[in-house]
């Protein structure tokens, strides 16, 4: 028995003795793991303090580069650094960490961003293009221009390259696509900052982790006759048109290709690429994808409708290459111009009417008319005056109404009563507020019907569009006129009360009208107040000999910049686009400062350069005192100014705005073109 509880005795203590180093075996595992998981924490946080020294590092290098009183060769050599350690700093995983707009923000906004995720063959790709500029007084405004395009699967696999070093390009969009030959990569953008034109297409394909150029066939490419291919350009293809217009370059929806257009509509291009790498352009095919207008040129001719002491002139369509188009919108356009015969048509009372009309807009999509005339009734008291409008949509061969363009709803009626309304007849001006808004509502609802329609209200109220406003007529009493015009640009209508987006994509301004239109209205000087001692008499080549003047404006209620050039008696020849300094300033203590008129860019065109002092409209406490503002209007070909808003930041970023002098010699050192 003593043997036995030996024996237990033993094995109890053997028992302890397991229990006692397996648990120091545990807590050993435990004690190895926190101190695995403490290095693991160790190396993480000295990796994101290398990657915040580094990020230092380059910003610091970036302050160099746009100190200006820094020796030009030290900057010079700073961007090359800049590049190389912003292309190392790319392929870091915690860059990807970091949002487009942080990203931005922390590099003081001299990078552009854009990123983009892909579901390919081979799983989810992340896909991100960086741009950096370089300043223009190190590089000019053709090289200085760098693009990295940044790539990644999950954050342990990030890779970066520089695929631009100091071209001209500038990437605004991309699409990364499976094909035959792999993975591609389509960017497009500008060819230069200052140039709202050209742009280009590259391709690059990727072979195992670097991206590589190839070249895009043009050989069988045929454009329409308004577009041509630089072809001393092999990577990338650069698209211009003959007109010199402003272009804009976008992804197509389906992502394989790409919708190039110009501020002129009708001259939109889509260029697409098969799987098979085959390249197509594609001005018809477009119309099925409802991106994209039929090229078209068209003429107009004069009519004639006369009987019984009834003259109505009109206008008829030719030259359409659609013949049965041009039939459907000639008969609407005769419908419309004797449409105001239903009302003497019963009548025996002799009536002697005459009318003529005039094309307020000529384009490939629209096409307004505005008919005026007297009616005179035998032995009536006065004559009547005759006012109604056509509007067409060449590419659907269908009339417009208001209706079709705008909500009419409150916050139209509202709109229509503010100032951004500008009465053609100042004196006609308050007339709007006689109104109700019930009165308005019903007018513009019924605005545009035939006569003796089933719709037809009879108030007599149209619409009609012009080369970059949109036009309404109301009746109003015989003393004040038989009927009142008012106009407001498009740019000052809000994006909610428009009606049809696909409409309003094509309603930018066009100047390209076969038939002159007779000048604005007068500026009304309730709404704008000239500014005497910056107004000038000059001459201009695109117009001859006009008056500039400088006024302040109220834009919701804050004191802005505006400018005109006038005729001789004071009406508005040409509104000019929204001074720069008006974007984020106010002109409350501010004013112009200086105006000069000199060809800047060399182009035998007279540009406006302009300097004013802009405020934040504060009083008292948190006021900005005013500061100059500098901006150039560049004159066109087509009887039109232009802005670069690029250049004019420049200008005023880099301290060349505080006289005409330094505007004017920064400005000559640049290369720009407009036309």
């Amino acid at each position: 028995m003593s043997y036995l509880k030996y024996g237990r005795i033993c094995y109890v203590l053997l028992l302890l003795i397991s229990c006692v180093v397996l648990n120091g075996c545990t807590k050993g595992n435990d004690s190895s793991k926190a101190a695995t998981n403490h290095t693991l924490s160790l190396q993480n946080e000295a990796k994101m303090i290398s990657y915040s020294k580094r990020l230092d590092t380059l910003l610091e290098t970036l302050r160099i580069i746009n100190n200006e009183n820094m020796d030009s060769d030290v900057r010079q050599k700073k961007i090359a650094e800049f590049t190389q350690e912003l292309n190392l700093l790319l392929n870091e995983p915690e860059s990807v960490e970091m949002r487009d707009g942080e990203l931005v923000e922390n590099f003081d906004n001299n990078l552009t961003i854009l990123t983009k995720s892909f579901q390919l063959k081979s799983g989810q790709l992340n896909v991100r293009v960086v741009n950096y500029r370089a300043p223009n007084t190190v590089t000019g405004t053709i090289g200085g221009k760098y693009t990295f395009i940044q790539w990644w699967s999950t954050k342990q696999l990030v890779h970066a390259q520089m695929i631009e070093d100091g071209g001209p390009e500038l990437t605004t969009d991309f699409v990364v696509r499976d094909s035959d030959q792999g993975i591609q990569l389509l960017l497009g953008g500008y060819v230069s900052i200052y140039h709202p034109y050209p742009v280009f297409v590259a391709l690059w394909e990727l072979s195992g982790q670097k991206w590589t150029q190839k070249r895009i066939a043009i050989n069988k490419m045929k454009l329409p006759d308004l577009w041509y291919l630089n072809k001393d350009m092999d990577e990338p293809i650069i698209f211009e048109n003959r007109q010199h217009d402003s272009m804009s370059i976008e992804v197509l929806d389906h992502g394989d290709g790409f919708l190039i257009n110009s501020d002129v509509s009708e001259q939109n291009i889509i260029i697409e690429f098969s799987k098979s790498e085959e390249v197509r352009i594609d001005s018809e095919h477009s119309i099925t994808l409802n991106t994209h207008i039929e090229q078209q040129s068209y003429e107009l001719i004069q009519a004639k409708y006369s009987e019984n002491g009834i003259l109505i002139k009109y206008p008829q369509i030719t030259k359409l290459k659609d013949a049965v188009k041009q039939k459907s919108l000639n008969q609407i356009l005769k419908t419309e111009a004797v449409k105001g015969l239903h009302e003497y048509a019963d009548s025996d009372t002799e009536v002697h009417v005459e009318i003529d009309y005039e094309i307020k807009r000529q384009s490939e999509r629209f096409l307004s008319v505005q008919y005026t005339g007297i009616r005179y009734v035998k032995d009536a008291a006065y004559p009547n005056h005759i006012f109604y409008t056509t509007n067409l949509d060449m590419k659907q061969a269908l009339r417009l109404r208001l209706s079709d363009l705008v909500k009419i709803e409150k916050p139209f009626l509202e709109l229509l009563k503010s100032r951004k309304f500008t009465a053609i007849e100042p004196e006609q001006k308050d007339l709007l507020g006689n109104f109700t808004q019930n009165e308005l509502n019903q007018w513009l609802t019924g605005a545009d019907l035939l006569k003796g329609s089933a719709q037809d209200s009879g108030l007599d109220t149209f619409s009609y569009l012009t080369s970059d406003s949109l036009g309404i007529s109301i009746p109003v009493a015989h003393a004040v006129g038989d009927h009142a015009e008012y106009e407001i640009r498009f740019a000052q209508i809000p994006e909610g009360i428009k009606q049809n987006k696909e409409l309003w994509s094509e309603l930018s301004p066009v100047v390209d009208q076969s038939v002159s239109t007779v000048g604005g209205g007068k500026l009304d000087t309730d709404q704008y107040e000239i500014e005497e001692s910056q107004s000038f008499q000059t001459t201009l080549e695109g117009f001859g000999k006009v008056r500039f003047v400088s006024t302040y404006g109220y834009s919701e209620g804050l004191r802005k910049f505006f400018f005109f050039l006038l005729d001789d008696q004071g009406h508005i020849l040409y509104p000019f686009p929204e001074f720069y300094g008006n974007h984020e300033w106010v002109a409350r203590y501010g004013g112009v400062e200086a105006v000069a008129f000199k060809d800047v860019n060399k182009d035998g065109l007279k540009d406006v350069i302009i300097i004013a002092n802009v405020d934040n409209g504060i009083h008292g406490p948190g006021r900005v005192d005013e500061f100059p503002m500098a901006s150039i209007y560049f004159q066109k070909k087509n009887k039109t100014f232009t802005t670069l808003p690029a250049l004019d930041q420049a200008i005023n970023d880099q301290g060349h705005n505080q006289t005409l002098k330094d505007v004017i010699q920064y400005v000559g050192k640049q290369r720009i073109d407009v036309n």
